[in-house]
């Protein structure tokens, strides 16, 4: 297969048994920050952002982090899909999600101690072993064996409102410095008991998770693993536990792994955001924790790469090589909610986007958005 033949290949129909879409391109999980501080309601700015990347031609897009309970909330305009009454957002979303003939896949979350000040002092923080989290001035309490068990079972509560939303599957977010995280990281774990020491105590939730979870939901139901293969900062956890979890978590029944890596308060090159991205030599910057994993998947599950994808050829040559299933992107669809059409209609350049990571810091004004490209096009404007 030639360079045209393999890149054209990216463009068409993705299917396994329980998932099939129209591309191998997804828009990973993002951040919007523009829900209701006090119930969680998703905004319709931040539906439409999603219709406008589903409208450009991705063929997946998984959700910001959905919190699962008030305690796992981790950011004052994060979406909550903690109760019943958030059902009726998912089936909006998966609405406009759908028309585009997209998928949509709901990421949940437990914040655990990773949270804004600001959230943290609306009630209790929680953590695996107690006191304060990396970058947080705050104090969490340890999670006794009844609130693991309540964390477990508010995963399942949410995977079931996702699916009586309408959407194709949810993911867990098992990474990026949040609570699962927090098990696995001989860090913020000092735990004595199961969920604590070696790697298969630390583990532990996360299999738990995933069996409450499928029971909840049915085997026909997507469960995707988002997983940071590193911590990617001293002493933390390597990438040895981070890929062994991730065969784990496939061999007990999860439908895909979502490979990242990385913390908010990990090393810059370890970092889920890399600064300074290029299409080329820097791009896939997680490439051989993909291609490790894949090894282990059968031929029912997905693997899919997130960070650093910037142009076609690179992302080609990891799907012919049997690197990954899907191909992840967040920033650039942030600059390019179009990007996809426009590789479609045959404009092969590489994304705009120049991972200056800009684009999160309007978060504070919610929806995020790419104050470069937006400020370079249209001119300086204050965000509503």
């Amino acid at each position: 297969m030639d360079k045209t033949e393999k890149i054209h290949s990216l463009f068409y129909g993705f299917e396994r048994p329980s998932f099939k879409t129209k591309n191998r391109f997804v828009r990973s999980a993002t951040y919007l920050g523009g829900a209701d501080e006090q119930t969680g309601e998703i905004s319709i700015a931040e539906i439409k952002k999603h219709a406008e990347i589903a409208a450009g031609g991705a063929g997946t897009l998984i959700t910001g982090l959905a919190y699962i309970s008030p305690e796992g909330k981790s950011f004052k305009k994060q979406w909550g899909l903690h109760s019943d009454e958030r059902i009726d957002d998912v089936s909006r979303l998966a609405k406009e999600v759908h028309e585009f003939d997209s998928r949509l896949i709901v990421q949940i979350c437990h914040g655990g101690g990773q949270r804004e000040d600001s959230v943290a002092k609306e009630n209790t923080s929680y953590s695996p072993s107690g006191g304060k989290h990396p970058n947080c001035d705050f104090e969490t309490q340890p999670l006794s064996k009844d609130d693991i068990r309540k964390v477990v079972e508010d995963f399942a509560a949410a995977a079931v409102r996702a699916k009586k939303g309408g959407t194709d599957g949810v993911e867990i977010h098992g990474g990026h410095g949040f609570l699962l995280t927090q098990f696995l990281s001989p860090l913020t774990n000092k735990r004595d008991d199961e969920y604590g020491g070696p790697l298969e105590n630390r583990s532990r939730i996360f299999y738990e998770i995933l069996k409450e979870v499928r029971s909840a939901v049915g085997e026909k139901f997507n469960i995707w693993f988002k997983i940071s293969i590193e911590e990617g900062v001293e002493k933390g956890y390597g990438q040895e536990d981070g890929i062994a979890l991730s065969i784990g978590l496939l061999k007990k029944g999860a439908d895909g792994i979502d490979v990242s890596s990385g913390t908010s308060y990990s090393v810059a090159l370890k970092s889920p955001s890399t600064i300074g991205v290029s299409a080329g030599e820097s791009e896939a910057p997680f490439k051989e924790y993909a291609a490790e994993i894949k090894k282990h998947a059968s031929e029912k599950q997905i693997i899919i790469l997130t960070g650093g994808l910037r142009s076609l050829p690179i992302m080609a040559e990891l799907i012919y090589n049997k690197t990954c299933d899907l191909l992840a992107l967040s920033r650039p669809f942030i600059a390019e909610p179009d990007l996809i059409n426009r590789w479609y209609d045959e404009d092969a350049r590489p994304t705009a986007c120049i991972s200056c990571n800009a684009c999160f810091k309007t978060a504070k004004f919610g929806p995020i958005d790419c104050p470069i490209l937006r400020d370079r096009n249209e001119g300086n404007w204050d965000p509503l």
